[in-house]
């Protein structure tokens, strides 16, 4: 290649490289976000966590029968930008009590960090999962707007 130095092309692929990880990472939320906004009308949702890694998610939880295990497995996969779907729910009770609607706002929450999850209990919400330091304060102050009770924050900051 005449006229461009190496410097110049590894500038460049490196810049290429950059731009694409960023892309992916967006895809990434953008993935999450869509599987939060079809779990709030779908009830099979309910027992189930679900986190995006590189286009491919991961669901796990309880879901109340295998057909529901196996339409949401479907629902997730027509989603676009999904790679792959690693159904690790187990087939359980799913109790729809005062805690489904809090859940599904700590889900509205953790819509565009697509590796934080939380489960909820007795008024309790655990956080797990791993997100990026800059988003921490963010999800802190989104959480004490709920009025959620206790929080169990238990992200890894990466």
């Amino acid at each position: 290649m005449k006229g461009i130095s190496r410097d110049s092309m590894a500038t460049f692929i490196g810049l290429a490289l950059l731009v694409m990880s960023c892309s992916r990472q967006t895809k990434d939320s953008d993935i999450k976000a869509d599987i939060t906004t079809k779990a709030k009308t779908e009830i099979g949702f309910a027992g189930v966590e679900y986190t995006v890694q590189n286009g491919v998610v991961n669901l796990a939880g309880l879901c109340p029968s295998t057909k529901e295990k196996d339409k949401i497995e479907a629902t997730v996969r027509k989603i676009a930008g999904v790679k792959n779907v690693v159904n690790a729910t187990r087939i359980g009770p799913v109790v729809i009590d005062e805690n489904f609607s809090l859940k599904q706002s700590v889900d509205s929450v953790l819509k565009p960090y697509n590796m934080a999850t939380a489960q909820v209990s007795n008024g309790r919400v655990i956080v797990t999962g791993r997100v990026e330091q800059k988003k921490l304060q963010s999800i802190t102050e989104a959480f004490r707007e709920l009025n959620a009770g206790q929080i169990d924050n238990q992200l890894t900051v990466q």
